[in-house]
Formats: C-alpha cells, sequence, structure tokens
C-alpha cells in the first residue's frame, strides 16, 4: 500500500481524507501492524484507484523466488479506466525508481481533455496503432514503432485518434502508480 500510496504522490493525511480513515490505521497498515478490513480495503482501494484484489498477492508469488524480477504476462497488474485506458504493470513493484507500463488506449479513448503534469520523466514506445501527444502547445502523431520522451513536468495528454486500439510501453520515473 505504502508503494502505491507513495507512486500517485499522496501524504498519509491527504488518503486519510480521501478515504475517511484516521492516518493512525493507515500507518498501522503500512508498517503491517493491523489487518485491514475489506471496507477499508476498498475505500483504499478506490482513494488509489485500483481494485481490492491489488492488496492479495497471488499464492504463488508469495512461493516464487522470481517474483521480485520477472511479471510473467499471464500475471500482470491491471487496472482499467472508464475513459477506455488499460494499465498493465509490467515491473514486479513499485519501490524502485523506474515503472513500466503497457497501456492500451480504445478508439479515441484519452487521458482527459485537459493537461495536466507531474514530477518525473517519462518515455513511450508505440507498439501498435496511432498515438496523439500534445506537450503544452505542440501535437505529435505516432505510429508503431514510434517514440517519445519529455520531462512530466511539462503538460500533456494523450489520446487514440484512430479507428483501432493503440498499445504502447512506457517507462516512468518515478513511479508513478
Amino acid at each position: 500500500m505504502r508503494e502505491l500510496r507513495k507512486a500517485k504522490g499522496l501524504t498519509l493525511k491527504q488518503l486519510a481524507a480521501a478515504t475517511g480513515l484516521s492516518i493512525g490505521y493507515l500507518s498501522q497498515l503500512e508498517r503491517q501492524d493491523a489487518d485491514p478490513s475489506i471496507r477499508a480495503l476498498n475505500v483504499i482501494g478506490k482513494a488509489l484507484g485500483v481494485g481490492i484484489n491489488w492488496f492479495f498477492p497471488d499464492s504463488q508469488d508469495a512461493q516464487n523466488l522470481e517474483a521480485d524480477f520477472v511479471v510473467r504476462a499471464d500475471r500482470r497488474r491491471a487496472l482499467r479506466f472508464d475513459s477506455g485506458l488499460r494499465d498493465e504493470l509490467l515491473s514486479p513493484s513499485l519501490s524502485g525508481q523506474l515503472e513500466l507500463v503497457l497501456t492500451t488506449f480504445e478508439p479515441g479513448a484519452s487521458s482527459g481533455a485537459e493537461l495536466y503534469s507531474h514530477k518525473g520523466e517519462e518515455a513511450g514506445f508505440v507498439v501498435e496503432g496511432q498515438l496523439e501527444v500534445t506537450i503544452e502547445d505542440q501535437v505529435f502523431l505516432l505510429g508503431p514503432g514510434d517514440t517519445i520522451q519529455f520531462t512530466s513536468d511539462q503538460p500533456h495528454r494523450y489520446r487514440n485518434p484512430g479507428p483501432s486500439p493503440t498499445r504502447l510501453i512506457w517507462a516512468v520515473t518515478p513511479p508513478h502508480y
């Protein structure tokens, strides 16, 4: 939970405000000094933008020594957004300095109408489809095999302007999820 909260750039105080849970209780959960209720996991997951299954490690992974280094294709943690985006975490954890994500944009899907910014740097490689990237007042149309890299403090947004899904691999530092 701590990794995800920090990757989202939230303090315990902000998470407490978003969930209605106390800072002390959230701190205990992060230190694994308390066992969360299903209700608590639901509200924390909602505030952090993940499903409750995010908090349950796969029992096979707990016994698997490669889990700290390898993410198998059928074991990726995934987030679906109402906007038509799906993010699959390719990194084994969020505790390092780098995050890899496979993002799928359905036709017309976007990161939103507004430009946004955050701390860090990101680079993307388009695997298939088209991606329109707006950085401040510049608009770039990318196709399969194209890459883009920029500092994330520049206001930006993404959109799939094409008729088919777009898939791309993002490298983000520091981890954003």
